[in-house]
């Protein structure tokens, strides 16, 4: 399950229509918000994938998070406008290439 709208791309490799394995998994359609998904999921009738970060940022008594260890991780990226950049988003551009991503 993911919110929509994303690009088929994405979808395809973090919503994927096959264990690596080979079985099928049965892909829900888009919801429209992870509200949305954190209600399936704790109503028992859908199973999400998170990044890892969803476990310390979205904390739920409700709703276990499980480690999924053979599928890569999900990519961030700054982002903005190209008219609005400045000395401010430009320097926290910088901080953000220095430290690199956070472990896990």
């Amino acid at each position: 399950m993911a919110v929509k709208p994303v690009p088929d791309y994405w979808f395809d490799r973090y919503v994927p229509e096959l264990t690596p394995k080979g079985r099928p998994i049965d892909r829900a359609d888009p919801v429209g918000s992870i509200q949305d998904i954190f209600m399936y999921t704790a109503l028992g009738d859908t199973v999400s994938l998170f990044p890892v970060h969803g476990s310390r940022y979205y904390s739920r008594p409700d709703i276990v998070y499980l480690p999924v260890t053979d599928m890569g991780a999900l990519e961030y990226g700054l982002v903005w406008r190209s008219e609005a950049e400045n000395d401010l988003i430009r320097a926290f551009a910088r901080v953000v290439r220095d430290l690199g991503p956070l472990p896990d």
